[in-house]
């Protein structure tokens, strides 16, 4: 039997859950992530920086790519911003009962 679809995060809880993690040092960079990190040149440090809202990070959440897979526990949410050279980051996070899951990281190029 499967379970209903989790409510989606508004702006407020998700900023505020995302800080709440970062300061308590509850994430987790899955493998998927780690190996992005890696090949697009982008470091663990600029994707905290950006999930922190830290100045010049331009943090910003891109509803339209948040999804839904049928089963998991909360929605995948889509977080954006750049980094020290400004270069647009897209960035993939969930959450499981006590952790913030960093799903992956993507270079954005316009």
């Amino acid at each position: 039997m499967s379970e209903k679809k989790p409510l989606k995060k508004t702006d407020k809880e998700l900023w505020e859950i995302i800080a709440d993690k970062l300061a308590n040092n509850r994430y987790i960079f899955l493998n998927h992530a780690k190996q992005r990190l890696k090949d697009r040149h982008v470091s663990d440090l600029e994707v905290l920086n950006i999930l922190d809202n830290k100045e010049n990070h331009k943090r910003k959440r891109n509803k339209r790519k948040d999804t839904y897979i049928a089963d998991y526990l909360d929605w995948n949410y889509c977080i954006e911003g750049v980094d020290v050279d400004k270069q647009k980051i897209r960035i993939i996070i969930s959450f499981d009962s006590v952790w913030m899951l960093i799903i992956t990281v993507i270079r954005i190029n316009d």
